[in-house]
Order: structure tokens, then C-alpha cells, then sequence
């Protein structure tokens, strides 16, 4: 600890503040302005520096605006706080212990370490690398993002990039030195006999500087912090797995550090992370990462991400792709409609921090004049639009906000509504060229539950959807019933307003897909297409049960139907 004017205080009482201070202490105390402190510099060293344990209190992140205290000046031969504590109801000082010799407090500031979550980049690597070294001089002082970072050679070999410029640098070195041990040389053999100069004994003196750019902006001074220290100490963590670890460990050359990376950043796909971690994948064509986030997206773009500011970030090839993909799963067809519908306005509004209220994207493309699709700037976007099934969007609610939104064309409008028409007064046969592609998808999420059901309604017919748990195992059944309308199980569905057809055979085409995580891998079970007549009587209104075993929650379970021509 460097040396600095020392000061004591102590705590006064109302009762002690009447008093007057003592004529030694006048005499001994020197006032003097310091800054904003306005400390009292004394002649003498006393027991503890206040303002440096002050420091180190508010460094640490313990320390509390207390109430107001009164202090005064006491005698520099105390070594103690005094207090009251029942005339003085502020929280106690803390206790100082009396004065340590000058070998003792040097011993203490050389043993005080900083808390790790406070430390800047630079320090967490400087505390763990000299701790670790023993306090032994670094080899060599690396220059990279303004910070000079002391290493030592026993380290350098865990990085390739570390290795190879410390090797080239130190061959350069010595190759220097020889010249000037040949130059001394040559001069030598030119004097005289009897009057050749000493040689001077060239040796290196201090660390090799190596310099490394740096031209990734992702690569910032925590991940190069994280990177150095793990060439230390294998078991350090960093605040995150990021792009800029991952950036980190390639510019460095560690292998091993990068394929951790990849695998941890692989766990922890999330609303948050999984547009960088694409970005990043494409960055290092890494496959298997890439994989991952397009895996995620296909299970939980429509229920996660749809809901989360970061859908801005997702780019059009990969929203897309997920889009025309078979394993999507979604509730519902217009909840795909829905989840690119914020995405479209995110990508007009790339300043918003918030995704807003769906009343306020509604009303953004209310605005719109003519429709959106038709506009120029908006050609773009009209692969995106042909990759949903909007004729699967069936409920009059949201036929009418597709109206509202003007997002579509109105011949596009009119050929929805001339479809549905037209398979209501066909008795529900529906105008499908491919069953993969245009099928009406309806989704559930099982979690613990025994017995799940979810009631539709298609063109007037009534359908339930269920899933049941197999006694106490891991076996599932999920099949499909149709309902009469007049059903009372199903009265809610066939209210005052609600179509129902009177026909009692209905062909129907359908395909359950079911997904769940595996020991850390998502699986796809899938029953194929499935034809079948469905009447009202048993057992010709029920599916033959598709079971499942060796499922673990959560579930995900997708029915996809249509009506073909019969």
C-alpha cells in the first residue's frame, strides 16, 4: 500500500459534541483542503486508512449509504471507533484494529484480491495468471485490444496462434543477437594485435512483445480475458457462451475451447440466442450448430420466439426454410400467420425494442394503401406469403382480420373465401393437390397430464383430437373421434352460429406427427398419411390409436387433416 496521510475519526454523541476539542489535538492537527474529501492530514501514522477501506468496501459492494453520522477530529493516539450505541441509533462503524507494523500492512494489500464478477477483463486474467505462475515474470506481454497481457511460456503451447508468433518472434530475436555478437566479432578481428575491444554480452532482457489484430468486431476484451485464462486454468467458466467466445477461441487457435463452445452454445438455444447462434454457425460453417438452431426454430419459432423482440433478427432464408419444413409446429394455422405477420413488422420498424400489442400491428397495416403485397418495396416478401396455408385459417374472427389488415390483395381474399365456399356446399371436400403441403395443421404441447383433447370444427364437421397416457409408463395413444354436433360433450363448439353438416360419412386423410426430447435430442415419431371413413357410430367414428413409447415430456403433437374428394 503506497503511503498516504492517515486519519482517525470518531463518533460522537450529542452529549460529546458540546465539548470542546482537546488543546493537544489542536495542536497535533494540521487542516488541509484534499479534494472533495476535506480530510484532516496528521503528522504522525495512525492505526487504518479510512479512506481506503472505504474504497475497498464500495469496490466489493458492501458498503451503504449509512445514515448522517457527526464526526469530529480526535486525538491521533486513538486507535479505535468509539460509539454510543444508546444515545446514537445510526448503524455502527466498523471496528478498526489498532496499527500494524509497516512489514504487516504490506502483507495484507499484497494478499487482498478483487471479487471476479467486479473485476474488469484485464484483472480476472492478471489475478488468475500470476496466482497460478507463482508471481513469476511473464515471458511474453501480448498486445491485442489496447491491453498488454502478460503470458508465460509453459501456456503458449495450448494455442496455436500464442505458439507459433511467440516462436517466430523469439527465433527473430535471436537472430538479431547473433548479428551483434558477429558484428563485435568482425570489428574485433580488424583492430590491432593487443588492442581488441571487450565484447559486450548480448542477452535478451525482458518479455517478448507480440502483437496481435485484431479484425472480428465480435471479439471483445471479456472473451479474450476468458480465452487467456482458460490457458491457465481448464475448469474457469465465462459470464456466457457467445458468438465472441466462440470468435475468441478461433482467432487463438484453441480447438478444444472452440469445440466447447459449440457444445455448450448447442444446450442453451433459446428466444434469445438462437438468431446470433445461427449468424455464428454460418460464420464458422459450422454444421452442427447451424442444425441445432434450425431444429429449435422448427419446434418453438410459433410458440416462443414469435412472442419475443428478437424475431426481428431472424433472417428471411432461415424463416423461410422453417416455414416449408414438415416438422414445424404450430396450434394452429393462424398462429404461423400471426408469428410472420410480427415478424413483418419488425422488419419495417428495426428500430423497435418491444414487441408491441397485437391491436398495434394490427392497426400498422390497417394503414396500408394499397394492399401490402402489392407494393414495390414488398415484392420480397411474396416467397413468405406462399409458403403459409391461409385456407386453413377457417374461424370468422380471423377471416375478418386478414380482411382488416390489408395485407393481401383482394383477389387473393376472394379466392380464400371462394374455396371455403366451395367445400362447405360440397360437403367438405377440398380443393388439395398436395397433401404434405397444404393439410391443416392443429397442434398440442402434452406435459404430465393423463388425458389431453383439443375440439375442431372443419367445414362443419366436428372432430376431437386425443392424446392419452398409458397407465404409469412412458406409452402414449393419440388417435381422433368425430363428434355429432348435437353432441352434448361438444355443445360448446356447436353453438347458435356455428355450420354443421348433416353428411354422415366423411373421408377424411391425416398424418400425426410427434415430437419429444430424447436424452438431450429431439425426436419425430410419424404415423404417415391415413385414410380412413368416419361415420357416427363406433367404431366407425374413431381412428385405430397410434401409440408411442419411450416419450418424455414435453410432447409436441401435430394433426394434420384434409378432406379429399370423394
Amino acid at each position: 500500500m503506497t503511503s498516504r496521510p492517515h486519519t482517525t475519526r470518531q463518533v460522537v454523541t450529542a452529549d460529546q459534541q458540546k465539548s470542546s476539542r482537546s488543546a493537544s489535538a489542536r495542536s497535533l492537527c494540521q487542516r488541509t483542503q484534499a479534494g472533495y474529501t476535506n480530510r484532516w492530514q496528521l503528522a504522525g501514522a495512525l492505526g487504518s486508512d479510512l479512506l481506503g477501506q472505504a474504497q475497498i468496501q464500495r469496490a466489493n459492494g458492501v458498503w451503504n449509504k449509512l445514515s448522517e453520522r457527526k464526526i469530529k477530529s480526535a486525538d491521533p493516539k486513538a486507535l479505535h471507533w468509539h460509539e454510543d450505541a444508546t444515545s446514537h441509533r445510526s448503524p455502527p462503524l466498523p471496528h478498526l484494529v489498532p496499527s500494524l507494523s509497516a512489514r504487516c500492512q504490506s502483507r495484507l494489500c499484497k494478499d487482498v484480491t478483487w471479487p471476479s464478477n467486479l473485476d474488469p477483463p484485464e484483472e480476472k486474467f492478471h489475478i488468475l495468471s500470476h496466482k497460478l505462475a507463482q508471481n513469476s515474470k511473464p515471458d511474453a506481454v501480448l498486445e491485442c485490444l489496447e491491453v498488454r497481457w502478460g503470458l508465460h511460456s509453459f501456456v503458449l503451447i495450448g494455442s496455436e496462434t500464442l505458439f507459433q508468433l511467440y516462436t517466430s518472434n523469439k527465433r527473430h530475436r535471436d537472430v538479431q543477437l547473433q548479428k551483434r555478437v558477429d558484428k563485435d566479432s568482425r570489428t574485433n578481428s580488424s583492430l590491432p594485435s593487443g588492442k581488441e575491444l571487450t565484447c559486450r554480452k548480448w542477452h535478451p532482457h525482458g518479455p517478448l512483445n507480440l502483437q496481435l489484430p485484431i479484425k472480428d468486431a465480435s471479439v471483445n476484451k471479456e472473451a479474450l480475458s476468458f480465452a487467456l485464462r482458460i490457458l491457465y486454468d481448464p475448469e474457469e467458466q465465462p459470464n456466457k457462451w457467445d458468438e465472441s467466445v466462440l470468435s475468441a477461441a478461433a482467432l487463438l487457435g484453441m480447438r478444444d475451447l472452440f469445440l466447447k463452445c459449440l457444445k455448450e452454445m448447442r444446450k442453451i438455444i433459446s428466444s434469445s440466442t438462437v438468431c446470433s447462434f445461427y449468424q455464428a454457425s454460418c460464420k464458422f460453417k459450422e454444421a452442427s450448430l447451424q442444425r441445432a438452431c434450425e431444429r429449435w426454430l422448427e419446434l418453438f419459432l410459433v410458440t416462443e420466439l414469435s412472442f419475443h423482440i428478437k424475431l426481428k433478427d431472424l433472417p428471411f432464408d432461415l424463416l423461410l426454410k422453417t416455414l416449408r419444413s414438415p416438422r414445424l409446429f404450430a396450434s394452429s394455422e393462424y398462429e404461423v400467420f400471426r408469428t410472420v405477420l410480427y415478424w413483418l413488422y419488425l422488419q419495417l420498424n428495426p428500430l423497435k425494442h418491444a414487441l408491441p400489442a397485437h391491436s398495434a400491428i394490427i392497426t400498422f397495416f390497417y394503414r396500408e394503401t394499397p394492399a401490402f403485397s402489392e407494393q414495390p418495396k414488398c415484392q420480397k416478401y411474396v416467397t413468405i406469403f406462399r409458403a403459409l396455408r391461409l385456407h386453413g385459417i377457417t374461424e370468422c374472427q380471423h377471416l375478418q382480420e386478414l380482411k382488416i389488415i390489408r395485407v393481401f390483395p383482394e383477389s387473393c381474399l376472394l379466392n380464400i373465401m371462394s374455396n371455403h365456399f366451395h367445400t362447405l356446399y360440397t360437403g367438405g371436400d377440398m380443393v388439395i393437390s398436395d397433401f404434405n403441403k397444404q393439410a391443416i395443421r392443429y397442434g398440442m404441447v402434452l406435459d404430465k397430464k393423463q388425458e389431453y383433447s383439443q375440439k375442431i370444427n372443419l367445414y362443419g364437421f366436428y372432430f376431437v383430437l386425443m392424446a392419452t397416457k398409458m397407465g404409469e409408463g412412458d406409452v402414449y395413444s393419440f388417435s381422433i373421434e368425430r363428434l355429432r354436433h348435437w353432441n352434448a360433450s361438444s355443445s360448446e363448439e356447436s353453438a347458435l352460429g356455428r355450420l354443421y353438416c348433416m353428411r354422415s360419412d366423411r373421408s377424411v386423410r391425416f398424418h400425426i406427427t410427434v415430437q419429444s426430447c430424447i436424452d438431450g435430442e429431439w425426436q419425430v415419431h410419424s404415423s404417415g398419411a391415413v385414410d380412413q371413413e368416419f361415420g357416427f357410430c363406433r367404431p366407425r367414428n374413431r381412428s385405430k390409436p397410434y401409440k408411442i413409447g419411450g416419450l418424455s415430456s414435453p410432447i409436441l403433437v401435430t394433426f394434420a387433416l384434409a378432406f379429399p374428394f370423394t
